[in-house]
């Protein structure tokens, strides 16, 4: 089932299964939608009332006027979750889907928020991204380093006539995820920041000015560190989970990304295990 919240910023998008279980919002990385997590939601249905939103200015959600910040985007989709009637929920998201679900959560408040699953946590001050994008992407670059990596690995586009912007999106993606990734992954990616336009870097922005310490120490509910062994904010786990005050870690070996859609099956039974709900923890 598909549908859309209103909100002051206009409507939010969101794709929805299952009728019964405990409320679970999930929040996609940029610049993708909600269509990252299709291959896990129908198994999701089974056990919680699942809800996966597009960003404002992502997928079938209307786009902002201006950018945003993450509290902003925050702001914005603890009000779609209002629209839909939903009270208390479990939170789920992945790299600058983190952030927005950290916002709602500090937003929304303790007593809504019964437990968070957080995927690749951008554990990084604003004036950190340059060193991370720089080790990240460069190795093996050639020539003189670039006046801003946050440009290299986020930069604005325009579109031409000649479809250049098109090829650019696909190169994108076959640099910056992993060699053999499924071609109809990179398709859906390429589409998604294709849809976004112009804008596909303005969450990114908002992530790059946001620390995200401050929402972590404040959150109060059993908190999932479930990320691929791979990922590239990976190894910041170890220091997210000092922060919270009840978390653990969850990191699925050789995988390196995109757990909804390479392995929707281990993605769901986790989530079912540390939420205590549905078919894994009546076993």
């Amino acid at each position: 089932m598909r549908g859309y919240a209103q909100t002051s910023r206009g409507q939010v998008h969101y794709r929805h299964e299952g009728s019964h279980g405990p409320a679970i919002v999930f929040f996609h990385e940029a610049p993708l939608s909600s269509a990252i997590y299709t291959p896990a939601l129908p198994l999701l249905g089974r056990s919680f009332r699942a809800w996966a939103f597009d960003t404002p200015g992502h997928g079938s959600s209307d786009p902002p006027v201006r950018p945003l910040s993450i509290e902003e985007y925050g702001a914005t989709m603890l009000e779609a979750i209002d629209d839909l009637g939903i009270d208390r929920f479990v939170l789920a998201g992945c790299h600058t889907g983190v952030d927005i679900g950290l916002e709602v959560a500090r937003q929304a408040g303790a007593e809504r928020v019964t437990h968070a699953v957080l995927t690749g946590v951008p554990l990084l001050k604003p004036e950190e991204w340059e060193g991370w994008l720089e080790g990240v992407l460069g190795g093996g670059r050639d020539g003189e380093a670039p006046e801003s990596w946050k440009q290299v690995f986020a930069p604005n586009i325009e579109l031409t006539a000649d479809g250049a912007h098109m090829r650019w999106a696909w190169d994108r993606y076959g640099r910056i995820w992993a060699a053999g990734s499924p071609v109809e992954l990179i398709h859906m990616a390429v589409m998604q920041l294709l849809l976004a336009g112009p804008r596909y870097n303005w969450m990114y922005r908002a992530a790059f000015a946001y620390d995200p310490e401050p929402a972590l120490r404040g959150l109060t509910c059993p908190t999932l560190l479930l990320n691929a062994e791979k990922d590239p904010l990976a190894f910041k786990d170890v220091a997210v989970v000092r922060l919270l005050q009840d978390g653990r870690r969850v990191h699925l070996e050789g995988l390196t990304g995109q757990l909804p859609w390479r392995v929707p099956e281990r993605f769901t039974e986790e989530i079912q295990r540390f939420v205590g709900a549905g078919e894994v923890a009546a076993v």
